[in-house]
């Protein structure tokens, strides 16, 4: 080789690396590479380090700058002037109210008597609870227009986690589920981000806040808020309004005591509390669940009651066991005219969400590290057992 040749080779000053990639981590380099159209390995590597070098030096003090300034527009900051809500609330009229449908008919059969597979936890349906009423003292009007209340409760959720993964508890509790988040682990365009978040936020509003239904004659709504009784909804006909002809939603007698408990963890991500919370949920609001949310499902109350017969559940084999047990005779007494017959990995879902929520309310509990138990149920549940 001469010594133009030996020119062209001169690189910057730095050091040769000989490191062992797992097969894992070469399929993410090699993913990067072909999504950015990088000539080869090494400049996927380079790629991948200068992206994660710009993220830690400028996206995050950006969005911890940004934090403080979504706070002027009007989106939920945790506090509630309950006394004022109840004084609003006194004017309802519930003429003409949407009727809630039966689990089956807004999504199937092998939904039948629970709560909806993809409404995986409680805390987001509290969340979108507390929204509502805030809305509804801001405007002082009882009735609030479901599209406004959507846009709004997904700003505030997306503040909400903000401000969760900045607090000191961040790793003390699993609360994201359910709230409209990307998983920005993988290295994807800003464009996927926005896609992602957007698809989020839609799957967020449909499950939790309320959507209406589409394949009903009359008008239907549905939703963790609706189907769970926790708020009532209409439609206003009014030349003089604006929104003529849309859904209204208020809260419910039932979702005006929900709301009416006071979550700590909210209030201290929020920062009006400077006590840190020892569970997600209190214990007025554990016993909401267990005596008002649960028995609108006739199947999962039924489920649940049998599960905290239990002072300790061995494996997750055993309750997707029972789960198909229970949920047979079930079928078969509320539908006798067919044949139910559910997936494997349907069973799996339901009966994992289903202890998803009690783990949640922390009626059951397990040693984070294992995937499949042992769950241990709780000693003082007193005459729910």
């Amino acid at each position: 080789m001469d010594k133009n040749d030996q020119s062209h080779l001169k690189l910057s000053s730095g050091s040769m690396l000989n490191i062992f990639l797992e097969s894992n981590i070469l399929e993410q380099i090699k993913k990067i590479q072909k999504n950015q159209n990088l000539k080869d390995e090494r400049d996927a590597i380079i790629y991948a380090i200068e992206k994660y070098y710009e993220k830690m030096n400028s996206n995050i003090p950006k969005q911890q700058g940004n934090l403080d300034n979504e706070f002027p527009r009007k989106i939920f900051d945790g506090k509630l002037d309950l006394e004022k809500l109840e004084e609003i609330l006194v004017l309802i009229k519930s003429e003409n109210l949407i009727k809630k449908l039966p689990q089956h008919e807004i999504y199937n059969k092998s939904g039948a008597g629970m709560i909806h597979r993809f409404q995986t936890k409680i805390l987001p349906v509290k969340f979108s609870l507390m929204c509502l009423s805030k809305m509804i003292i801001e405007q002082n009007n009882p009735w609030i227009d479901l599209n406004e209340f959507k846009n709004y409760t997904s700003e505030s959720a997306k503040i909400f986690i903000k401000k969760f993964d900045s607090s000191l508890i961040h790793t003390k509790f699993k609360v994201k589920t359910g709230f409209p988040i990307v998983k920005v682990n993988e290295f994807k365009s800003e464009d996927d981000i926005h896609l992602l978040l957007a698809r989020s936020v839609k799957r967020f509003t449909e499950e939790f806040v309320g959507r209406k239904l589409q394949k009903h004659k009359d008008v239907q709504i549905g939703g963790a808020l609706f189907e769970m009784s926790l708020i009532e909804a209409k439609i206003i006909d009014n030349e003089n309004k604006k929104n003529s002809g849309n859904i209204y939603v208020t809260l419910s007698e039932s979702g005006k005591e929900f709301v009416s408990y006071k979550n700590q963890l909210i209030d201290f991500v929020f920062e009006n509390t400077q006590n840190e919370p020892s569970s997600i949920f209190s214990q007025q609001e554990r016993e909401f669940y267990l005596k008002k949310i649960l028995p609108k499902f006739n199947f999962e109350n039924k489920f649940v009651k049998y599960l905290m017969k239990n002072e300790e559940i061995e494996h997750s084999k055993q309750i997707k066991k029972w789960f198909e047990e229970e949920f047979g005779t079930f079928c078969k007494s509320e539908f006798p005219e067919e044949q139910i017959v559910l997936q494997e990995n349907t069973i799996r879902i339901h009966s994992n969400t289903i202890m998803s929520r009690l783990m949640e309310f922390e009626i059951f509990t397990k040693d984070p590290q294992s995937k499949s138990g042992p769950y241990t149920r709780m000693q003082n549940l007193g005459d729910f057992v």
